[in-house]
C-alpha cells in the first residue's frame, strides 16, 4: 500500500502555530510521503440528534470557515462518517501516518485509542493547552481554585510562542486528486454542499423531554462574524490599535457599551471586548498567538501579573485568557463535569423545582419571558444572534440556577445548542460557576438581576436594544418576575442548605 500523511484537521482552522499541521507537513517531506489534510464531518455534527448536541450557529460556522480554510492547500479532503472509523478503513488503502491535535474530551482519546487499537500511526500534538495538562500544587494536587493555579501557570503561558506558520512549499507533494476522488462520502468543498449535509433540525433533550426550537425562538440571524483566520487576526489588531484593550478591565463588563454604535452586519466589531471567543472557540487563532501580538502592541512580556507598570487591561485580558486555560485543564481531568458537580457537597444534594414548574419556567427563561428586564433581553439577544455578552450569560445563569431553581444542565444544554462560539469547557464551567457547584468556590453569588441592570446597563441602552418593538420575538413579557427575587433568594439558600449569611447578592 502506498504511504500517506494525514493531517486530521479538527477545531484548527489556521495556518499559524498550528503543531499537528506542521509535523504532519514536515514528516511527509523527511519520509517523500503524499500528504493531505482532511476533516471528517462527524456523524454527531450533521444527524441533529439532541443527544450529540452541534446546533445550528456551529452548524453555520463549520459551513462557512470550512471552505476557506482547505482552499488555501492544494488537495483538501472533506468526508462525511465517524472519524477514527473512516480513518481506519482509509488505512486499509494506504499505509496512513496521521497527526492531530489534541483535545481536552474524552470522546477524542477513545478516537485515539481506537486508532492505535486498529494499527493506525497516529500522533497527538499539544495544543489544546498552552500550560501543561499535568500542573499540580506544591502538594501535588490538582488545582480547584482559579488565583493559584494562575500563578503557577501565568511564566509559562506567557511565554510559550507560537509555531511557525505553514507554508507549503515545493517539496510537499499532496495526493493526487485522482485518487481522492475515490474516496467514500466526499463532501465538495462548498459551503452550501457542506450546510445541506447537515439535519435543519434544532432540537433540545432536557431530562426526558426534547423541546423543539423552532417552536421557541426565531431563526438565528449569524451575521457580522469573521469566518477565517486572516480577519480573525485582523479583528484583534485592530483591537489593540483601537486602545480599547488598555481601558478592558473598566468596560468589559458594560452591557450599555456592548450595544453602542452597534452595527449588526459587523458584530464582531462592535461593543468594547475582543470578540475573539469565536476564534479562539474554533482555532482561527490560539491563545499563544494572540500573546505574541499583545507582547509585540504593548512591547512588553507581561512576566508580573502584579505589575502597576503595563496596562492594567492586558493584565486583565491575559487573566481570562488563562481561565479558558483552568477550564480546559479541568474538563481533561473531570470529564464527567459535563453532566456531574465539580463540588462533591452538591452532586445529588440540591433540590431542584419540580419538573412542570421547571419546564414553564425554562420556557419562559428561553423565551425572554422571565419579566427581569435584563434576562429577556439578554436571551433575546442570545436567540437572535447566536452569541450573548460574557455578563448576560452570568447574569441568566444565575437567575435561572438560582431564582428560578432549574438544573443548570438544562441552561448547560441549551448554551451548546444555540452558541456561535461554544467551547464545551468554558460552557461547562461557567454554568457550574453561575449555579455555585463548580470549581473556585466562593459564598453562593446570587445575582440580583435588578441591581445587574443598574450597575452594568444604567442607561437602559441595552435593555432597549434587545426589548424593541421591531424585535423578531412578540413582546409578551410579563410585567412583573415570574418570582420575585426576594422569595427567590430565600428559597435558594434553603435549596443550597444554607442561612442567610451564606450567600452574597450581586
Amino acid at each position: 500500500m502506498p504511504p500517506l500523511t494525514i493531517y486530521w484537521s479538527r477545531r484548527d482552522f489556521r495556518l499559524a502555530d498550528n503543531p499537528a499541521l506542521l509535523a504532519a507537513s514536515s514528516y511527509a517531506v523527511e519520509h517523500k510521503t503524499a500528504f493531505l489534510p482532511l476533516f471528517v464531518l462527524e456523524d454527531y455534527m450533521t444527524a441533529g440528534d439532541p443527544a450529540f448536541q452541534f446546533g445550528y450557529p456551529s452548524r453555520w460556522f463549520i459551513s462557512e470557515a470550512l471552505p476557506q480554510f482547505a482552499s488555501q492547500f492544494e488537495q483538501f479532503a472533506i468526508v462525511q462518517g465517524k472519524g477514527a472509523q473512516y480513518l481506519i478503513d482509509l488505512n486499509k488503502k494506504f499505509k496512513l501516518t496521521v497527526f492531530v491535535n489534541d483535545d481536552v474530551y474524552i470522546d477524542f482519546y477513545k478516537q485515539i485509542t481506537k486508532l492505535q487499537n486498529a494499527g493506525v500511526t497516529v500522533t497527538v500534538l499539544e495544543d489544546a493547552l498552552s500550560v501543561p495538562k499535568e500542573t499540580r500544587s506544591g502538594e501535588g494536587n490538582l488545582y480547584s481554585v482559579f488565583t493559584p493555579f494562575k500563578k503557577n501557570v501565568w511564566a509559562r503561558f506567557i511565554s510559550h510562542k507560537p509555531q511557525p506558520t505553514f507554508t507549503s512549499g515545493t517539496e510537499l507533494t499532496y495526493l493526487a486528486e485522482k485518487e481522492i476522488a475515490q474516496f467514500s462520502h466526499l463532501i465538495a468543498n462548498d459551503s452550501s454542499a457542506i450546510l445541506s449535509a447537515f439535519s435543519k433540525k434544532r432540537l433540545l433533550t432536557i431530562g426526558d423531554t426534547t423541546l423543539d426550537l423552532d417552536e421557541l425562538i426565531p431563526e438565528q440571524k449569524i451575521t457580522g462574524w469573521y469566518t477565517c483566520e486572516a480577519d480573525a487576526l485582523k479583528r484583534f489588531s485592530d483591537y489593540l490599535k483601537s486602545g480599547d484593550l488598555d481601558a478592558y478591565k473598566k468596560n468589559r463588563d458594560s452591557l450599555e457599551l456592548d450595544v453602542a454604535n452597534q452595527d449588526e452586519t459587523r458584530i464582531a466589531y462592535t461593543g468594547k471586548t475582543s470578540k475573539m471567543s469565536l476564534a479562539l472557540a474554533w482555532g482561527l487563532v490560539s491563545s499563544r498567538t494572540l500573546m505574541q501580538m499583545m507582547q509585540t502592541h504593548f512591547d512588553e512580556s507581561f512576566d508580573n501579573p502584579f505589575s502597576t507598570r503595563v496596562s492594567e487591561g492586558a493584565l486583565t485580558y491575559i487573566s481570562e485568557l488563562i481561565w479558558r486555560e483552568f477550564y480546559r485543564y479541568q474538563l481533561f481531568h473531570r470529564p464527567d463535569l459535563m453532566d456531574t458537580e465539580f463540588q462533591k457537597k452538591f452532586q445529588g444534594t440540591i433540590q431542584w423545582v419540580g419538573t412542570k414548574t421547571a419546564h414553564a419556567r425554562f420556557i419562559a427563561w428561553i423565551k425572554g419571558e422571565t419579566g427581569y428586564p435584563i434576562v429577556d433581553a439578554a436571551m433575546k439577544q442570545l436567540a437572535e444572534t447566536g452569541w450573548m455578552h460574557n455578563r448576560s450569560r452570568m447574569i441568566v445563569a444565575s437567575i435561572l440556577t438560582k431564582n428560578f431553581g432549574v438544573d443548570w444542565r438544562w441552561g448547560q444544554e441549551y448554551f451548546r445548542a444555540v452558541l456561535i462560539d461554544l467551547d464545551e469547557a468554558s460552557n461547562s464551567g461557567g454554568w457550574q460557576w453561575g449555579a455555585s457547584v463548580g470549581a473556585d468556590p466562593k459564598p453562593i453569588r446570587i445575582f440580583n438581576a435588578e441591581l445587574q441592570a443598574k450597575n452594568y446597563d444604567a442607561s437602559g441602552a441595552y435593555q432597549n436594544k434587545w426589548l424593541r418593538s421591531d424585535s423578531t420575538f412578540s413582546l409578551t413579557a410579563p410585567s412583573v418576575p415570574i418570582i420575585e427575587h426576594k422569595l427567590a433568594r430565600a428559597e435558594a439558600l434553603k435549596r443550597y442548605g444554607l442561612g442567610d449569611e451564606g450567600a452574597r447578592d450581586y
